[in-house]
Protein backbone atom coordinates (compact mmCIF):
# COMPACT_ATOMS: atom_id res chain seq x y z
CA UNK A 1 0.00 0.00 0.00
CA UNK A 2 1.38 3.40 -1.04
CA UNK A 3 2.42 6.02 1.86
CA UNK A 4 0.04 7.91 1.05
CA UNK A 5 -3.11 5.90 1.38
CA UNK A 6 -1.92 4.57 4.65
CA UNK A 7 -1.64 7.97 5.74
CA UNK A 8 -5.44 8.74 4.81
CA UNK A 9 -6.88 5.72 5.58
CA UNK A 10 -4.67 6.41 9.40
CA UNK A 11 -6.84 9.52 9.41
CA UNK A 12 -9.60 8.63 8.28
CA UNK A 13 -9.44 6.17 11.68
CA UNK A 14 -8.56 9.00 14.20
CA UNK A 15 -11.49 10.90 12.90
CA UNK A 16 -14.00 8.29 13.51
CA UNK A 17 -12.23 7.46 16.74
CA UNK A 18 -12.32 11.59 17.51
CA UNK A 19 -16.02 11.30 16.63
CA UNK A 20 -16.43 8.39 19.28
CA UNK A 21 -15.11 10.64 21.38
CA UNK A 22 -17.23 13.60 21.07
CA UNK A 23 -20.02 11.29 21.81
CA UNK A 24 -18.80 9.66 24.71
CA UNK A 25 -17.29 13.12 26.63
CA UNK A 26 -20.96 15.06 25.97
CA UNK A 27 -21.06 17.75 23.75
CA UNK A 28 -22.08 19.62 26.67
CA UNK A 29 -18.84 19.69 28.49
CA UNK A 30 -15.84 21.92 27.86
CA UNK A 31 -14.06 18.55 26.64
CA UNK A 32 -16.53 18.00 24.18
CA UNK A 33 -17.07 21.29 22.81
CA UNK A 34 -12.74 21.63 22.13
CA UNK A 35 -13.54 18.14 20.72
CA UNK A 36 -15.71 19.22 17.86
CA UNK A 37 -13.42 21.91 17.12
CA UNK A 38 -9.91 19.72 17.35
CA UNK A 39 -12.50 17.20 14.79
CA UNK A 40 -13.18 20.51 12.06
CA UNK A 41 -9.13 21.12 12.30
CA UNK A 42 -8.08 17.60 11.76
CA UNK A 43 -10.96 17.15 8.84
CA UNK A 44 -9.90 19.87 7.26
CA UNK A 45 -6.01 19.29 7.03
CA UNK A 46 -7.05 15.70 5.88
CA UNK A 47 -9.08 17.61 3.27
CA UNK A 48 -5.85 19.48 2.29
CA UNK A 49 -3.65 16.57 1.92
CA UNK A 50 -6.33 14.58 -0.29
CA UNK A 51 -6.58 17.81 -2.38
CA UNK A 52 -2.92 18.22 -2.99
CA UNK A 53 -2.06 15.12 -3.31
CA UNK A 54 -4.64 12.51 -3.68
CA UNK A 55 -6.89 14.16 -6.91
CA UNK A 56 -4.24 15.75 -8.84
CA UNK A 57 -2.54 12.77 -10.15
CA UNK A 58 -6.25 11.08 -10.35
CA UNK A 59 -7.35 13.96 -12.59
CA UNK A 60 -4.92 13.47 -14.43
CA UNK A 61 -5.58 10.00 -15.12
CA UNK A 62 -9.11 10.62 -15.90
CA UNK A 63 -8.18 12.75 -18.91
CA UNK A 64 -7.54 9.56 -20.38
CA UNK A 65 -9.71 7.48 -18.55
CA UNK A 66 -13.54 7.53 -18.89
CA UNK A 67 -14.79 5.31 -16.02
CA UNK A 68 -12.22 7.20 -13.71
CA UNK A 69 -13.62 10.82 -14.79
CA UNK A 70 -16.82 9.90 -14.11
CA UNK A 71 -16.05 8.62 -10.83
CA UNK A 72 -14.26 11.53 -9.70
CA UNK A 73 -17.33 13.76 -11.40
CA UNK A 74 -19.86 11.38 -9.06
CA UNK A 75 -17.44 11.93 -6.05
CA UNK A 76 -17.56 16.01 -6.50
CA UNK A 77 -21.20 16.13 -6.60
CA UNK A 78 -21.16 13.33 -3.23
CA UNK A 79 -18.33 15.96 -1.69
CA UNK A 80 -20.81 18.99 -2.25
CA UNK A 81 -23.09 17.17 -0.09
CA UNK A 82 -21.27 15.81 2.83
CA UNK A 83 -19.48 19.54 2.70
CA UNK A 84 -23.20 21.50 3.21
CA UNK A 85 -23.44 19.01 6.38
CA UNK A 86 -20.66 19.42 7.83
CA UNK A 87 -20.61 23.43 7.41
CA UNK A 88 -24.27 23.43 9.18
CA UNK A 89 -22.60 21.33 11.82
CA UNK A 90 -19.83 22.87 12.78
CA UNK A 91 -21.37 25.93 12.21
CA UNK A 92 -24.12 24.98 14.80
CA UNK A 93 -21.68 23.86 17.34
CA UNK A 94 -18.07 25.33 17.17
CA UNK A 95 -19.43 28.24 19.94
CA UNK A 96 -22.55 27.65 21.27
CA UNK A 97 -23.96 28.56 24.92
CA UNK A 98 -26.94 26.50 24.84
CA UNK A 99 -26.60 23.14 23.40
CA UNK A 100 -30.01 20.42 23.11
CA UNK A 101 -28.23 17.21 24.06
CA UNK A 102 -30.69 15.46 21.66
CA UNK A 103 -30.49 17.76 18.74
CA UNK A 104 -26.84 17.31 18.57
CA UNK A 105 -27.01 13.50 18.82
CA UNK A 106 -29.18 13.74 15.82
CA UNK A 107 -27.15 16.21 13.90
CA UNK A 108 -23.79 14.63 15.17
CA UNK A 109 -25.75 11.12 13.80
CA UNK A 110 -26.26 12.60 10.26
CA UNK A 111 -22.64 14.19 10.38
CA UNK A 112 -21.50 11.06 10.96
CA UNK A 113 -23.19 8.53 8.60
CA UNK A 114 -22.51 10.74 6.06
CA UNK A 115 -18.63 11.37 6.50
CA UNK A 116 -18.45 7.27 7.21
CA UNK A 117 -20.23 6.65 4.10
CA UNK A 118 -17.49 9.13 2.20
CA UNK A 119 -14.84 7.15 3.84
CA UNK A 120 -16.15 4.10 2.53
CA UNK A 121 -16.21 4.61 -0.72
CA UNK A 122 -13.07 7.09 -1.09
CA UNK A 123 -11.46 3.71 0.11
CA UNK A 124 -13.35 1.12 -1.70
CA UNK A 125 -12.57 3.45 -4.93
CA UNK A 126 -10.65 6.46 -5.11
CA UNK A 127 -7.74 5.14 -2.85
CA UNK A 128 -7.32 1.66 -4.87
CA UNK A 129 -7.79 4.30 -8.48
CA UNK A 130 -4.84 5.88 -6.93
CA UNK A 131 -2.76 2.96 -5.51
CA UNK A 132 -3.47 1.68 -9.68
CA UNK A 133 -1.17 4.70 -10.90
CA UNK A 134 1.87 3.44 -8.36
CA UNK A 135 2.81 7.11 -7.83
CA UNK A 136 4.70 6.70 -4.07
Amino acid sequence: MSKLINELKQEHKEIAELFQTIVKSGVTSKKGLELVKQSKVMLLQHLEKEDKYLYPPLFEKAQKDFLLKNTLKSFGEELEDVTYIAQRFYSKYLDVKDIKKQEFIEDMSAFNISLKGRIMKEEYSLYRSYEKLNID
